[in-house]
């Protein structure tokens, strides 16, 4: 009696796997999708992330370079003065200091 229930077991299970084949690969790609939601929004938020410290960096970088290129610095004295070389040497010390 067991076998044959056993037997009967794996033929309706064979069959409802044919039958509703396309149901189960739709649900598994459907559960597939789903669990990628929450990645998809962490590397969009970790881009997002990453292109505000560029930005920021690049402001940080035009200020330094506002600050060592105003009329009472170095560089700007030594440019004025015709030394061009030192001008530049003094403005990338000025950049590496701040």
């Amino acid at each position: 009696m067991f076998l044959k229930n056993n037997f009967l077991i794996k033929s309706n299970l064979k069959s409802h796997l044919k039958r509703y084949k396309s149901a189960l690969i739709y649900s598994f790609i459907i559960g597939l999708l789903m669990g990628f939601i929450p990645l998809i929004f962490k590397l969009q938020e970790s881009l997002r992330v990453q292109k505000l410290i560029q930005e920021q960096r690049e402001i940080q970088i035009k200020n330094k370079e506002k600050i060592c290129k105003n009329d009472n610095s170095e560089y700007k004295k030594f440019l004025n003065l015709g030394f061009p070389k030192t001008a530049n040497e003094k403005f990338n010390i000025c950049m590496k200091e701040k």
